[in-house]
C-alpha cells in the first residue's frame, strides 16, 4: 500500500475515534442537592476535578457509583426501564457538568435515591444534550458502597429502607351462624287437672275407708247376736 493511502487511512481512523474519546471523557463537576423541603442542612455539595472513569477521585467514584456512563449513552449498557423497587425514599439531585465547546459546559441532571431498599437507585431522564448527542437515560441499581460514599460527602447517615413485603390478605371470617333463639318457656299446665286428681284420690281413699268401716260394723253386729 502506498504511503499516501496509509496516511489517509490513519487520519480516517483518528477522526472516527474522536467522538468515542469525547464520550469517554468524564464530568468536570457535580453538585448534589435536594432531599426534601429545604434541601441539605449544610447546603448543596459540590465536587470538582477529574471525573473520568477509573480516575479514583471522589468525582470519578461518584460518577461510577451513580451509573452515569451506563445510562448516559446508548452503548453504555443501558438503564432499567422501571425502578427496581417501590421503596425509594427521599430523592436527591446530582447536576453533572461536562466540558464541551460551550463556555459553561453541558449540565446533565440525575436523580438519586441513596436509601432505597436493596441499594441506592438513580434515574437519568432521557433526551438531555451532552457532547454531540443526548442522554439515553433510565434507572440504575447501585451498590450499598455508593450510599456510604454519599454519606461521607455530607448526606444524612441513614440506613436503607426495608424491602416491601406483599402479604396475602387473610380470608374474611365466615359469617357466624345465628344463635338459636332461646326457647320460650312452656306455660305451666293449668292447676285444675292436678286439683281434680288430688280430689279424686281423696274420694277413693274416703270411699275405701267408709267401706271398711261399714264392714267392721257389720261384723260387730253379727257377733252380738
Amino acid at each position: 500500500m502506498k504511503p499516501r493511502v496509509l496516511a489517509v487511512a490513519a487520519l480516517a481512523a483518528l477522526l472516527l475515534a474522536v467522538p468515542t474519546a469525547a464520550q469517554a471523557k468524564g464530568a468536570t463537576a457535580a453538585t448534589i442537592d435536594g432531599g426534601g423541603p429545604g434541601g441539605l442542612p449544610g447546603g448543596p455539595i459540590t465536587l470538582r476535578g477529574d471525573g473520568e472513569p477509573g480516575s479514583g477521585t471522589d468525582l470519578g467514584m461518584l460518577a461510577e457509583g451513580a451509573g452515569v456512563f451506563a445510562v448516559m449513552f446508548e452503548d453504555g449498557g443501558g438503564g432499567l426501564a422501571a425502578a427496581p423497587t417501590d421503596r425509594l425514599g427521599p430523592r436527591y439531585t446530582i447536576t453533572w457538568t461536562f466540558a464541551d465547546d460551550t463556555a459553561k459546559g453541558r449540565k446533565v441532571r440525575q436523580d438519586v435515591y441513596p436509601y432505597a431498599a436493596g441499594g441506592p437507585v438513580t434515574f437519568m431522564p432521557a433526551g438531555q444534550a451532552v457532547f454531540d448527542t443526548t442522554t439515553a437515560g433510565g434507572w440504575y441499581q447501585g451498590f450499598d458502597g455508593f450510599r456510604t460514599q454519599l454519606i461521607e460527602l455530607g448526606l444524612p447517615n441513614r440506613a436503607p429502607l426495608t424491602p416491601s413485603t406483599k402479604t396475602t390478605p387473610a380470608p374474611s371470617p365466615a359469617p357466624a351462624s345465628p344463635e338459636p333463639a332461646p326457647a320460650t318457656p312452656a306455660s305451666p299446665p293449668p292447676a285444675w287437672p292436678r286439683l281434680a286428681a288430688v280430689v279424686a284420690g281423696f274420694l277413693v281413699l274416703a270411699a275405701g275407708a267408709a267401706l271398711a268401716l261399714r264392714r267392721r260394723h257389720a261384723r260387730e253386729a253379727t257377733a252380738t247376736h
